[in-house]
């Protein structure tokens, strides 16, 4: 189904003659091309208890035109996370607005997230993080998220988490914050 919804979204853009990424104008009226690039605003963080290692690793994945755009308003510059160029100066705004937007809590305790980096595949913006020193047993997982509640109203926040004692999903709705997993 996504992949009808694109075609159309494309074939809109070919017709209103938005070829590519940008801004263009016409008749006064200026139109963000990303804009039409899907109908949804959603990101996805799934935790995974390592037991071995003792960490619980963190990815969140964001569509990257939804990412930049928030970045672009929060930070108040330009952000680029395609060029390889800009991938040092992309590393510190993308910790900067995680560490800012992300708090855990395990079995009642907050937790420090450890920034690991970011990558850019296709559509997507996959960022890294890490918790460390995660001895005991996950009992309660609890989350305050707020990304890209800046700029889209409509943004889901989809949260998947993987323990030893099992797997559990759940989402945030704009503007709701805060989530809570008994495992």
């Amino acid at each position: 189904m996504q992949t009808v919804v694109s075609l159309f979204l494309w074939l809109g853009m070919q017709a209103l003659g938005l070829h590519g990424v940008g801004r263009v104008a016409a008749d006064n009226v200026e139109i963000d091309r990303l804009a039409f690039a899907h109908p949804f605003h959603v990101s996805v963080t799934e935790l995974h208890q390592n037991s071995s290692a003792r960490t619980l690793e963190v990815q969140c994945k964001f569509f990257t035109d939804d990412f930049e755009a928030t970045l672009n308003k929060v930070f108040n510059q330009k952000a680029d996370l395609v060029d390889p160029g800009n991938h040092q100066r992309m590393d510190s705004l993308v910790n900067r607005y995680v560490q800012s937007r992300l708090q855990l809590r395990l079995n009642g305790k907050a937790v420090e997230l450890h920034y690991l980096g970011f990558e850019q595949e296709r559509e997507a913006t996959y960022v890294y993080l890490e918790v460390e020193g995660v001895k005991d047993p996950i009992q309660t997982l609890e989350a305050q998220c707020r990304f890209l509640y800046e700029k889209f109203t409509d943004q889901v926040n989809i949260f998947h988490v993987r323990t030893d004692k099992g797997n559990k999903s759940s989402k945030l709705d704009h503007p709701i914050t805060a989530l809570r997993f008994d495992l």
